[in-house]
């Protein structure tokens, strides 16, 4: 996927929690952006899947849900398998019976579902959770679209990222904090969000182009970043 690929995923995801107001917590709008974008009946965030530590952040309808407890309470499915393997997962509840035979016998008794579809949140080295979707018809999301959406939710949840890596270039701490605060103002302004989900934005933009916070505050002072942008835009502004 290349790096217009990636601002143009990251445009939609922002422009898609921006719309669902800042009445829902951050991570249901990202839940529901998640599944508006990559497609789906249902969704949910689950971090630490397989560990005591184990949190449903999200499950955007009651059949999300019981999915969710159902493989927290059997111990198997799609969802700890892309935990564990850090790769994303799917079962046809139809057909597949050989490898989570506890959880698709359970899961074929709600009504609705007809394929469960589990992405890692890898943020760093290791998954810090998963992002399911359910469906009873259609096909199953783009792959790549959902993993590297998957990814950088994951980084937009994470409180703690980072420090900006400093350099001889680095105009020092203060300055580079200065930065990041006026261009949280900005995303805020553009999107009509709050100051933590504009934090959440440029952590998940700075995550998915390998670059550091810093880098990104310093593209959206200079106007080269504008997560309000879309094709409309765009050609208004080449013309």
């Amino acid at each position: 996927m290349d790096q217009v690929d990636r601002t143009t995923l990251l445009a939609r995801l922002a422009r898609q929690i921006a719309e669902y107001g800042p009445d829902e917590a951050l991570e249901t709008r990202l839940c529901r952006a998640y599944l508006a974008i990559v497609g789906g009946d249902g969704a949910a965030i689950t971090l630490s899947y397989t560990e005591p530590s184990r949190v449903t952040l999200c499950a955007t309808d009651d059949v999300a849900a019981r999915l969710e407890d159902l493989q927290d309470v059997l111990g198997e499915g799609p969802g700890p398998a892309a935990y564990k393997t850090g790769t994303a997962m799917t079962t046809d509840l139809r057909v597949d019976r050989g490898r989570w035979p506890l959880f698709t016998d359970a899961a074929r008794k709600v009504p609705g579902v007809r394929t469960v579809y589990a992405v890692p949140m890898r943020p760093g080295e290791h998954a810090i959770g998963v992002l399911t979707i359910h469906q009873n018809a259609g096909d199953l999301p783009d792959g790549d679209h959902a993993q590297f959406l998957a990814d950088a939710i994951g980084a937009a949840l994470m409180k703690d990222p980072p420090p900006p890596v400093e350099s001889d270039l680095d105009p020092g701490p203060w300055s580079t904090r200065a930065q990041i605060h006026q261009a949280t103002g900005m995303v805020l302004m553009q999107l009509g969000i709050s100051p933590t989900d504009a934090m959440a934005l440029m952590r998940a933009h700075a995550f998915s182009h390998s670059v550091t916070l810093a880098e990104v505050a310093d593209q959206i002072t200079g106007r080269r970043l504008r997560f309000s942008d879309d094709a409309d835009h765009d050609a208004e502004s080449e013309s």
